[in-house]
């Protein structure tokens, strides 16, 4: 559930001290706020279709995007290869930017390990994610 309208995610039981912090008065788990942010991501990304992981967007370039988090084939080999020092082809590229769960992991070591939101500079502009991945940044410090 969102508070305050920062789209923070409540913890349920189990949650660690040191995976805590405290924001609006309320435990948020960094985690989760990241979790939260791809998501609205997510959603902006792919307009809110009712099949998101079937969302085509070619861009300028004629390069299709794909997924929920409209990821090209490329972008994933190249972080693939950069975050987790192993190549893949193009097929397990895809398998991944269609896989909801593969793909948004893959957007969190992006955006809060990597480059930040600006592979996504449509949807974090209008969502005002870059202030917002600052924010989780220190946090997580």
């Amino acid at each position: 559930m969102a508070a305050s309208g920062l789209g923070l995610l409540s913890l349920g039981k189990g949650t660690t001290a040191q995976a805590q912090v405290m924001a609006d008065g309320m435990g948020v788990s960094v985690e989760g706020l990241k979790e939260d942010l791809v998501a609205r991501l997510a959603d902006c990304e792919t307009g809110g279709k009712a099949n998101p992981d079937a969302v085509i967007t070619p861009d300028a370039n004629g390069q299709a995007s794909i997924g929920r988090l409209q990821f090209q084939t490329r972008t994933v080999i190249a972080f693939t290869k950069e975050i987790e020092d192993r190549r893949i082809d193009a097929g397990e590229a895809r398998r991944i930017a269609l896989d909801g769960q593969r793909s948004a992991a893959l957007a969190k070591r992006i955006i809060f390990e990597r480059d930040g939101a600006q592979h996504w500079h449509r949807c974090a502009r209008s969502l005002g994610l870059y202030k917002e991945v600052e924010a989780i940044q220190r946090l997580a410090r």
